[in-house]
């Protein structure tokens, strides 16, 4: 009996050795020539898939197997068993977009991107876009440029996209495939900046798509300013400074604050109108006229926000929206007017 299992174990291993010096012989002739590796290598990966895909299947037609296959997905959705399968698909779709060439590549003159912004701040935009892809085997590579001056040596930065000067030109920011965020830095402080990006492959590319972009202002008093006013922040209040008309009165005004938007006329004409950052105690609001700094006539006014921002991330970033944005990255996280002690509520 035992030497039937030795004799059996013998001839197995001799059997395995035999296949594998074929297997290594061939595969040393294809070796040579890379059209003929990557039909193996193809070859190879279907045989590999279709065994998956049957053993699969098989799992599927018992309930005891479904419930197997479920518990392994919940298992391996974010583990290295699901980022396997994801690099497997990846690759054999790579062998055969390689194998097929051209084929399945499409002109991508109509997948025109869109933009989005993820985060500004002072010199600093991080910009996403998408678009549709022209094949779904196949990915599109892209780029992104910007519209700036030529910086010199020895000098500040060049305004990005408010110049018109004949030496500007379009700068390429980040090139290559399948890349859909840009991180843009060194850009001028509280500046418009224009940027375009486009797709492109081997079979063409798409026309440009532009987009303008701010980066935020560093913050003035805790605030910052806005058409025709200033504006600076506490933990509970805004205050506003604008300007108006040396010979106004009281009873020219007319301050509305109300379903979160504010609006002041005077004589009929708008001098603030929009919505609020975020809301405010419309009974709480109050204004008076007086002079400023500079000698001017100025209206004060008082706003009470509906919730204390003791955190900087809380802070009011400019008072109407689509007013230019103030970093809140520079703002202490509670902010007490000066000559007032700052009351537990408020820490």
């Amino acid at each position: 009996m035992d030497s039937l299992v030795i004799n059996g174990a013998n001839a197995l291993s001799q059997a395995v050795g035999g296949l594998l010096t074929s297997a290594t012989s061939k595969l040393g002739d294809v070796s040579k020539d890379s059209k003929k590796m990557a039909h193996f290598a193809t070859l190879f990966l279907i045989a590999h898939f279709t065994l998956v895909s049957l053993a699969i299947g098989g799992m599927f037609c018992t309930e005891w197997g479904r419930k197997k296959l479920r518990k392994y997905w919940r298992l391996s959705k974010q583990g290295p068993f699901h980022r396997f399968v994801i690099w497997f698909g990846n690759l054999f779709v790579r062998l055969y977009v390689f194998l097929s060439g051209d084929r399945l590549i499409n002109d991508p003159s109509s997948c025109k991107p869109r933009f989005t912004t993820i985060q500004t701040q002072v010199n600093r935009i991080v910009l996403h876009w998408t678009a549709e892809r022209s094949s779904k085997l196949t990915a599109d590579s892209y780029e992104l440029q910007l519209w700036k001056k030529p910086r010199v040596e020895g000098t500040k930065a060049a305004p990005g996209s408010t110049t018109s000067a004949k030496e500007a030109c379009w700068e390429t920011c980040i090139k290559g495939e399948g890349v859909v965020t840009c991180d843009c830095t060194d850009l001028e402080e509280g500046a418009e900046h224009r940027f375009r990006v486009r797709t492109f492959n081997r079979k063409g590319e798409s026309a440009w798509q532009e987009g303008t972009f701010g980066t935020r202002f560093r913050p003035e008093a805790n605030g910052g300013w806005g058409p025709g006013y200033t504006w600076s922040q506490s933990t509970k209040e805004v205050q506003m400074v604008v300007n108006v008309k040396f010979e106004s009165k009281g009873k020219d005004f007319v301050v509305v604050c109300k379903g979160g938007k504010l609006s002041i006329e005077e004589g009929g004409n708008s001098l603030v109108d929009g919505e609020l950052w975020k809301p405010v105690k419309g009974s709480e609001l109050s204004w008076s006229l007086g002079h400023g700094d500079d000698g001017q006539k100025k209206m004060f006014v008082s706003l009470e926000k509906m919730e204390k921002t003791n955190r900087r991330s809380n802070h009011w970033h400019c008072v109407i929206k689509g007013h230019p944005l103030v970093d809140t990255r520079f703002l202490p996280d509670c902010i007490i007017p000066s000559g007032k002690m700052p009351d537990e509520s408020e820490i």
